[in-house]
């Protein structure tokens, strides 16, 4: 395989990224986004094709591949220790339709490849520099299908401005600083700390100085502070800019993958929602929602010439579409925190559609409920991530779950269960451990082997 690896300027290259699943590029995720929207999703006559760009280890597009394997799958990124790892998991889990392409994006617009219906990239616009940023672009120009979804998530202002002196000064102490880009990290945050001590204000009220580094530390391995915090080329980005960029190859945004965001009865209060019914322009109207809801990552979803759905076309659509449950039936909340308040959905039509996605992943149309109230039930569940929509047919995930069991280890932590259908969950520390043979189960995630039993099928969970 030719392998053309140029590193944008600035970009973390000397380590490599922890593994991660994204649940929000899966296909049906992104066909639910569209639909809610009043877009139809892509055809997926005679399959579709999907690719992910800067995939690092490439978990993700393991187990979607794994997961729709009548289906071709692509996953690139420029650090060939990545790729090298994404091989070695689709060769354990024997994923047959994914094929994982050590380049940077220069090199990837360039292959010949098919169309996509689907083109994502995750945590990566607003790490590489303009060049970086505008290959990326000329990619999706050239290889996306017509009506296909473009998935862009990136972090975002305003709500990354009291950070930014934070990150300016970490990133110049590393710069100072011997070792590999973990260890300059660790040494450039031990220097702020000793700062913070004696009173610095611009550390002091930033978020993810003063509360969040904290927590991150207890949940996050090593490497991704340095590629999260050290990327010289790191820039958060106003809505208005990237849809600037994106218009120039013709893409319309058409919502987005954050589910909640979709809505503005969910996560604005009735007189923000009033003064933004007062601004006309589409762009100006989002850039100003994003300032009402300090916004700090988005995950936009565009489209090319996107056929637009009626209201009963919508219904429909969304009637048939096939949700599964995420959790114990025991654990699941009727309610979620949003930027507007408390979001409350107990009502006897979400507790049904729960139990009967308890025993098994049913379309909203067959569950004998009107359909006005389960549809409204199922978003609101879908937005507080206690169902998810999934692929019409099951896959078995035996393999691809012990192949995740065979390479899980403390360097490279696979804290992932996938599920029938199309989609995986990542576990809880207690629970990584015990499944993979590590310690006891805490009784609180008791209802989870069994959970994990049918939403798999997997006699390994099943059997401890």
């Amino acid at each position: 395989m030719n392998t053309t690896c140029s590193v944008p300027s600035g970009y973390v290259s000397d380590v490599g990224y922890s593994a991660t699943f994204t649940h929000f590029v899966a296909p049906d995720w992104l066909d639910l986004t569209a639909q809610i929207s009043g877009f139809a999703p892509p055809s997926r006559r005679g399959g579709f094709a999907f690719c992910e760009l800067g995939c690092g280890l490439g978990v993700t597009s393991v187990v979607l591949a794994a997961t729709h394997p009548d289906n071709a799958f692509y996953g690139i990124d420029m650090m060939p220790e990545h790729i090298a790892y994404g091989r070695r998991l689709a060769e354990h889990a024997s994923v047959g339709n994914l094929t994982l392409h050590a380049m940077d994006f220069t090199g990837a617009s360039q292959l010949e490849l098919p169309r996509f219906q689907y083109i994502v990239a995750h945590g990566v616009y607003s790490w590489i520099d303009a060049q970086a940023r505008e290959d990326l672009r000329l990619f999706i120009d050239r290889h996306l299908a017509p009506g296909g979804l473009v998935y862009l998530s990136y972090n975002a202002m305003p709500g990354w401005a009291a950070d930014l002196p934070f990150q300016y000064l970490v990133n110049a102490l590393a710069q100072v600083t011997s070792g590999d880009s973990i260890a300059r990290f660790a040494a450039a945050e031990m220097t702020l700390r000793q700062l913070s001590a004696v009173g610095v204000p611009a550390l002091n009220i930033s978020p993810i100085f003063s509360r969040e580094l904290t927590r991150q530390h207890r949940r996050l391995p090593p490497s991704y502070f340095a590629h999260e915090y050290l990327a010289g080329a790191w820039q958060p980005r106003y809505v208005t800019e990237v849809r600037a960029e994106l218009a120039t190859i013709d893409l319309q945004p058409i919502g987005s993958a954050t589910f909640a965001d979709n809505f503005d009865s969910f996560v604005l209060r009735n007189a923000q929602r009033a003064a933004l019914a007062e601004i006309e322009n589409d762009d100006l109207r989002e850039l100003t929602r994003d300032y009402m809801l300090l916004q700090r990552f988005r995950r936009d979803v565009f489209s090319r010439d996107p056929t637009g759905l009626s209201e009963s076309e919508q219904r429909r659509a969304l009637l048939r579409r096939r949700f599964a449950l995420m959790r114990p039936e025991s654990a699941v909340t009727y309610s979620m925190p949003t930027a507007a308040g408390t979001l409350r959905f107990d009502t006897p039509c979400a507790r049904s559609l729960v139990a009967a996605l308890a025993r098994s992943p049913q379309a909203l149309g067959k569950l004998g409920q009107p359909a006005s109230d389960v549809v409204a039930n199922a978003l609101a569940l879908t937005a507080a991530e206690i169902i998810r929509p999934v692929s019409n047919n099951d896959t078995p995930v035996s393999a691809l779950n012990a192949a995740l069991a065979e390479l899980d280890s403390e360097a490279i932590p696979l804290p992932f269960c996938a599920l029938r259908g199309g989609t995986a969950l990542t576990l809880e520390a207690a629970l990584h451990r015990y499944l993979r043979g590590r310690g006891p189960l805490p009784k609180r995630l008791r209802p989870w082997r069994d959970f994990l039993a049918r939403a798999t099928a997997g006699p390994s969970v099943a059997a401890r």
